[in-house]
């Protein structure tokens, strides 16, 4: 090779070299929390800040390997202005939140944070560390705190050694430490020492299978999947699935819903809805507001369908209870009772985290979960709740009977004739147009009522919330109360109709409960 040809070929490898690094140095983002090698066992901040010479277009968070979630940006960093001040927007580069390190599994994890510029470059910074909690993610009950099983209690510099706390049933020693950023006592270290009562220890009398509870006569059938992972024995989320207008156990229960379920601890119950027993061999269902009258919740109290245009599907039970042809599900059984009846019966039998029990519902099923959240028995039995393209019937706007709310995220399709959510932002009440006139409530009329059980700011309309799915449009309203990691109240949208989609909205629901 010729001296000139080698001398081309150097500038022409130093100008890619130069480029490259360049382009790699155009995004810069500093992960400040969670700290590297530290421990974390509660609330606390996820922080840092990105710059980049076009500027920050998101920043996004991985556990694990896998995207969790968008953190907010804007915070003001005049230090880091200081350092980039050709960079665009450097003084406002802070991105902070809080996150709930509990509800994470105690052992070690990584947090990934990744800066994408408004010109499409991406730089990341991950930090290792590790999580210690008790059984529970959330303790709601202060009388599972027990102080009188402690036997020392010694301190050291600035920290304080508790052995024998008694949390839950069961014994631990715990270090609080002084933190200079709270300026007060944050539990440094949690280390199991040992089960108080061997025979009231959580334990699994269930595996997966089907199994039946009798309430006043009428045997109610559900089915259980108990995660398969070994070297987890709980206590487990529970999830109860309530499937779709004359569906059963195994609508929900998909090989792809089945293996999210295991690689995440999810106990997954599956109960059967009630009138296959009743004369006419009618469709299994769940009753809720004005399924069963066919009234709806307007002030003029209407009907909740077209009498003369619909199918008059009045079941035998609810011959006495219905005001038309419309009433459409049975009547044999209060619904909302058996649910609760349900997860206390499953808890007996399964080691589940009585602070994580949900509800995911399918159509029919899905109509029926807003209901959870207007009773109180269920209100205080359920943590969160999903329906697949399910909205209450027309005038029942309820807001949950709580006043810490019922966070919810709501799924819909676009194209769906059978459940038709409405046009974004459109508070009208919906017509389905598949053969029958049932009128229900738009998507945006529950969720916009439910966010504002929330405190949000609905004052303005909902704006895109970015879940990290394809195809898949949500949207949220800002300034709600609490510190949930998503917003507490989600309207969600795919270019699909009246299907459900479980290989994608299944993650998705799961996501929104971890987030909560």
């Amino acid at each position: 090779m010729s001296l000139a040809v080698r001398s081309t070929v150097y500038n022409l490898v130093l100008v890619f070299f130069v480029v490259g690094q360049a382009l790699a140095e155009s995004v810069v983002v500093n992960l400040e929390e969670p700290r590297d090698a530290s421990l974390y066992s509660g609330i606390s901040n996820l922080r840092g800040w990105a710059v980049a010479e076009s500027g920050i277009a998101a920043i996004e968070i991985d556990i694990n390997g896998a995207y969790a979630f968008n953190v907010p940006m804007g915070g003001a960093r005049g230090d880091v202005a200081n350092a980039y001040p050709d960079f665009l927007d450097a003084d406002l580069s802070g991105f902070s939140m809080a996150f709930n390190y509990k509800s994470l599994a105690s052992g070690e994890h990584v947090v990934t944070a990744r800066a994408i510029s408004n010109d499409g470059n991406v730089a990341t910074r991950s930090a290792t560390f590790t999580v210690a909690r008790f059984v529970s993610s959330y303790i709601s009950d202060a009388e599972q705190i027990d102080t009188s099983t402690v036997t020392d209690v010694s301190t050291s510099g600035q920290s304080i050694q508790i052995n024998d706390l008694s949390v839950e049933g069961q014994k631990w020693d715990i270090r609080l430490s002084f933190d200079i950023a709270t300026q007060g006592f944050a539990m440094t270290d949690i280390t199991g020492a040992e089960a108080i009562d061997a025979g009231g220890a959580c334990s699994n009398v269930w595996g997966s299978g089907d199994y039946t509870l009798e309430r006043n006569g009428v045997v109610r059938s559900f089915r259980v999947h108990v995660p398969n992972t070994p070297s987890s024995k709980g206590p487990f989320p529970m999830v109860v699935v309530f499937h779709g207008w004359g569906g059963d156990e195994g609508e929900f229960l998909t090989p792809s819903v089945i293996t999210e379920a295991d690689e995440r601890g999810y106990v997954v119950v599956a109960p059967l809805g009630l009138g296959r027993e009743e004369a006419g061999n009618h469709y299994s269902s769940w009753s809720f507001s004005g399924s069963t009258t066919g009234r709806d919740g307007m002030e003029a109290r209407g009907n909740i369908c077209d009498d003369e245009l619909t199918m008059d599907y009045t079941y035998p039970s609810c011959s006495a209870i219905a005001e038309n042809g419309c009433s459409w599900t049975q009547c044999t059984d209060d619904d909302i009772d058996f649910s609760v009846q349900l997860v206390e019966t499953v808890s007996k039998n399964v080691c589940t985290d009585a602070s994580r029990v949900y509800a995911v519902g399918g159509s029919n099923g899905g109509m029926f979960v807003w209901d959870l959240a207007r009773h109180e028995a269920s209100a205080n039995t359920f943590s969160a709740i999903a329906s697949l393209i399910g909205m209450p019937h027309r005038g029942y706007l309820d807001p949950p009977v709580l006043e810490r709310g019922m966070p919810a995220i709501l799924i819909t399709g676009i194209n769906d004739r059978t459940s038709p959510p409405g046009a974004w932002g459109d508070n009208a009440f919906t017509t389905t147009s598949d053969g029958d006139y049932f009128h229900y409530t738009g998507a945006t009329a529950i969720t916009e009522a439910w966010a504002g059980a929330h405190w949000c700011d609905t004052s303005m309309p909902a704006s895109p919330f970015d879940v990290g799915v394809a195809n898949v449009e949500c949207r949220a309203w800002s300034y709600c109360d609490g510190e949930s990691q998503w917003p507490p109240v989600m309207d969600c949208r795919q270019e699909i109709g009246h299907r459900y989609g479980l290989s994608w909205s299944w993650p998705l629901i799961l996501d929104f409960f971890e987030q909560q």
